[in-house]
């Protein structure tokens, strides 16, 4: 099973999420035996493959997209590279699934007493999606569920275009500040898609950007 961007940066919240919660001293995330792990510095394992510090000021303030992006493609190169020596039952040979870029509206419910809200999609793969949204107080947070409405580009395999539109349950695995008044979330579907949308037959390319306006 391919494991994706989104499912990493998952991996990493919730060994983050995970730390020993009895210090207050830096910490690193690292691999050891095919498990992320977030653990003080002086007890990581010779044999773990260092991925990143992380210091008390992180910990409460969250990464900055910079921070962010370079953690997780770190940790998608160490596991590329199947390194990794335990067998089997974590990372090993699991390879990163293509994003296809795309711009399009996406529709938000985040419970069923708030008003949908609205975004613009960045990237989406089979597992899950980047989107960007207005920066509303309690709306979008790490580890909060939605209910989302979107639409795909799809080529059929005799080459016909069409948009396929699909509702998916998702957990929010990073919600990060892209501005003054923005945030670009990541999520992670409940449901993976039925197909992998960077990876369709030609003429769909992986580099392509789809435009699509309107409600869904």
């Amino acid at each position: 099973m391919a494991m994706d961007t989104y499912q990493i940066e998952q991996l990493i919240s919730q060994a983050i999420a995970n730390r020993p919660l009895a210090t207050s001293a830096p910490l690193n995330l690292y691999i050891l035996n095919s498990k992320l792990i977030c653990g003080a510095r002086i007890v990581m394992p010779k044999n773990a493959r260092f991925i990143a510090h992380i210091s008390p000021e992180t910990i409460v303030h969250g990464f900055d997209e910079n921070q962010w992006k370079a953690i997780v493609e770190k940790t998608l190169c160490i596991l590329s590279e199947g390194s990794d020596n335990a067998a089997g039952n974590g990372f090993k040979e699991r390879r990163r699934e293509e994003r296809l870029k795309i711009s399009g509206s996406v529709y938000f419910d985040t419970d069923k007493k708030t008003r949908t809200l609205q975004g613009q999609m960045v990237d989406v793969s089979s597992g899950g999606m980047a989107f960007m949204c207005l920066n509303k107080p309690g709306s979008v947070e790490a580890g909060r569920q939605i209910t989302a409405r979107f639409s795909v580009p799809f080529f059929t395999p005799d080459g016909i275009f069409a948009r396929r539109k699909f509702t998916r349950t998702a957990k929010i695995c990073r919600a990060g500040i892209a501005g003054s008044n923005l945030r670009q979330v990541a999520v992670q579907f409940a449901e993976p898609l039925p197909f992998k949308p960077s990876e369709q037959s030609q003429p769909m390319d992986t580099n392509i950007t789809v435009c699509s306006t309107g409600q869904i």
